[in-house]
């Protein structure tokens, strides 16, 4: 209530005429700053489970964070009051699905995914600016007891149809699951590793599902933890798919192949990316076959089309 925290009040100390302005904006309350500061107790943070005590090093001392957009609604103020009486004394969660700074109280830099959902940690992992939609640190042994535990239900039974909404739910579950393979790889725990993708693909079958660019690292998951074979049956499952529909979009008139340019290109390239990736594991034989395959759908497009496709590429 006191009268000096008002937008009002500050605009009469700097000399603005205040009496055509709404009485709404005149009581706005004021804050001389857009930078709040979060104090850690680590001693709360760890005996409260937050953070695992292996990770006990990497906890920090506060967290800064900078409130942007030059104001503050009331339903993000009643987030950070949470976070001021909380106290670390419980983890705090946010679910995926939003990826605004405000939704996650402006500390994407301070997060842990858990499964489905973001717990926020005091341990610092800044946002990698070429991937901004893989938030958060991940602690691989929770993440892998988390994921081993999902109730799937009827997912993957070819017998249940598997509508819009559904398949497309399936962009988070193959997401994290592909973050925590590359995780497990890189900690050398490759049986763990294969064991994941093994259940993305039984869940999330590549006929069912679609969505098939979010196979690609599941490939390349594949040949790093040495299951050759797999990975081959998924490049060709994946592959396929591309096959068939540059084979449909190369039978129609070249009018049509021009609205459709952008879903040629894409399929193009996604194709490439694939050979690409076997091109990192595989020996050459089967790299060149794979080549000249890729060539052969490549030259379906030519002439005025393949100017079309080298424009939009520039």
């Amino acid at each position: 209530d006191d009268e000096r925290t008002k937008y009002g009040y500050v605009l009469e100390q700097q000399g603005y005429e205040t009496s055509g302005q709404r009485n709404q904006d005149l009581d706005a309350n004021y804050a001389p700053t857009e930078f709040v500061r979060i104090p850690v107790n680590k001693e709360a943070v760890l005996k409260n489970g937050v953070v695992a005590a292996k990770d006990a090093e990497k906890i920090v001392d506060y967290i800064d964070l900078k409130i942007t957009g030059q104001v503050i609604m009331k339903n993000r103020l009643m987030m950070l009051d949470i976070i001021a009486q909380n106290n670390w004394e419980r983890p705090i969660y946010f679910s995926g699905g939003a990826f605004g700074d405000d939704d996650y109280i402006w500390m994407k830099d301070y997060l842990q995914l858990d499964g489905l959902a973001y717990k926020l940690v005091p341990i610092k992992t800044p946002l990698d600016k070429n991937n901004p939609y893989d938030m958060g640190r991940i602690d691989s042994k929770k993440m892998y007891e988390l994921v081993k535990n999902w109730a799937w239900g009827n997912s993957g039974n070819a017998a249940v149809y598997h509508d819009v909404e559904t398949r497309r739910n399936s962009l988070t579950y193959r997401g994290h699951m592909a973050r925590l393979i590359e995780k497990l790889i890189n900690e050398g725990q490759l049986e763990k590793a294969e064991e994941i993708a093994d259940l993305a693909m039984a869940k999330m079958p590549v006929d069912i599902f679609g969505y098939y660019t979010y196979l690609e690292p599941f490939v390349g998951a594949y040949y790093e933890v040495d299951a050759k074979e797999k990975a081959r049956k998924l490049y060709q499952q994946v592959v396929v798919k591309y096959q068939e529909s540059l084979n449909y979009y190369s039978g129609i008139s070249e009018e049509n192949q021009g609205k459709y340019i952008q879903n040629i290109y894409f399929d193009i390239e996604r194709y490439k990316s694939l050979v690409d990736t076997i091109s990192l594991y595989e020996e050459e034989s089967f790299i060149k076959t794979e080549m000249e395959k890729f060539n052969g759908f490549l030259r379906l497009f030519t002439g005025e089309n393949e100017d079309s496709i080298e424009s939009f590429e520039n």
